[in-house]
């Protein structure tokens, strides 16, 4: 399933977004994120990304935990979901391998298999576990591994159109094809003698002289590909019997075919992640005329990513209430939603003109105020100091700031 994605850009970009909706705007708590949790130098922010990335997709992750004699957790590590097995005989530990999926070694090596206790912070557990393990110098710790599902593997998140994910990728391929040939015509070339090259002149003493590439295919080989594309290519030929024949093969045009699959699956890769199109449409035609539709995809993300990032954060407040350091005093895990502003010139521009042309229009002062304040969010002092009272009006000059929720507080003005 990973390679299907990595090769699938709609099912990269989704997985994408639900990482960052999961992960959200960070933690809560000023400065929590800069935490420090491991040897490595792992921070809680990238601890928090990891875990949200692998929920995003497997709906599951996992941590290591290293104890002191003290039965502390003194540091926590981030394991790959794809990585941890959970033994058939159920026992008390995870088995943990880096290359499950033999992409380095044809075979599982067994030897390389790390058995490590499932996580349990009771204190004679955890003696029990070094004891049985020869001391603290031979004790791996403890694994706690976040599984939604009972005595089972999850699926990823978007298993019913995995499908879909090869289709993408096999329309990628194709056209990269159609790149590489230069969009030529196929043909065949037939000729009745063989031309061959100078040493194999003499095909008796060299068996595999009729494997080898003649000048003529040779030739045609330098002449295809992009770089190529519409070269000439001189041949001689001695007589008209040693003339190539040439037999051309039109391309199919499916260019219209392709760009009505490839929108439709898109759209089903899109649906089989649960997430708005609003927020992966990169050619901006969903009608985003004011930034609504894309304000309501994010607050409508949040919400369905909710429970979500209550997982994790009830996950850190759990783990860390064992930590050998308190780490955060006001035992404030909670995650903070994606804003919903959108930051677009585009929309401030917009937004500005139809601003300055209920400035113009001919309507009673206290109108366009409260039109200002409704309609477009400003508060009512904003929305005085834009209409004027003489009559006079100087175009107002749009900026990020003045889309609602994004401008700064008002400063007190002296008497």
């Amino acid at each position: 399933m990973l390679e299907l994605i990595g090769q699938s850009p709609t099912a990269t970009t989704c997985w994408g977004k639900r990482t960052k909706y999961i992960g959200g705007n960070g933690f809560e708590e000023e400065d929590l994120g800069k935490v420090v949790v491991n040897r490595k130098g792992m921070t809680l922010s990238k601890l928090l990304h990891a875990t949200a990335n692998d929920k995003a997709l497997f709906t599951g992750f996992g941590w290591h935990m290293n104890y002191n004699a003290n039965y502390r957790i003194t540091e926590i590590n981030f394991v790959k979901f794809e990585d941890i097995r959970e033994p058939d005989d159920h026992s008390d530990k995870y088995a943990v391998y880096q290359d499950w999926g033999r992409k380095t070694w044809k075979t599982i090596t067994t030897s390389k298999i790390d058995y490590i206790n499932k996580y349990n912070p009771d204190p004679d557990v955890i003696r029990q576990q070094v004891i049985d393990a020869g001391g603290w110098d031979e004790y791996k710790g403890q694994l706690y591994y976040f599984n939604p599902q009972v005595d089972d593997y999850p699926l990823i998140i978007a298993d019913q159109v995995w499908e879909d994910f090869e289709t993408e990728a096999g329309i990628k391929i194709f056209n990269n094809r159609q790149i590489t040939n230069g969009f030529m015509p196929s043909v065949i070339i037939s000729q009745r003698q063989r031309r061959e090259e100078a040493d194999n002149a003499n095909p008796l003493n060299d068996e595999d002289s009729r494997s080898r590439p003649t000048q003529l295919e040779r030739d045609l080989g330098q002449f295809q590909g992009v770089k190529n594309g519409q070269n000439i290519l001189f041949l001689e030929h001695t007589s008209d019997e040693d003339k190539p024949e040439i037999t051309t093969f039109q391309m199919q045009n499916n260019d219209k075919l392709f760009e009505l699959t490839a929108r439709e699956v898109e759209m089903r890769i899109v649906k089989g992640f649960s997430v708005p199109k609003e927020l992966v449409n990169s050619d901006k035609s969903s009608g985003l005329s004011n930034g609504g539709e894309k304000k309501e995809a994010i607050r409508q993300f949040n919400d369905d990513t909710q429970p979500d990032r209550q997982e994790i954060s009830e996950t850190f407040e759990s783990i860390f209430a064992n930590f050998y350091t308190n780490v955060n005093p006001k035992n404030n895990w909670n995650i903070l939603e994606i804003p919903d502003r959108v930051a677009d010139l585009t929309v401030a521009s917009k937004m500005g003109a139809s601003v300055n042309q209920l400035i113009l229009t001919d309507m009673p002062y206290e109108v366009k105020v409260w039109n200002l304040v409704d309609m477009y969010g400003f508060n009512e002092s904003q929305a005085r100091r834009m209409v004027p009272l003489d009559g006079t009006f100087t175009p107002i000059n749009p900026k990020p700031a003045t889309i609602p929720g994004t401008a700064e507080p008002e400063k007190e003005q002296p008497e």
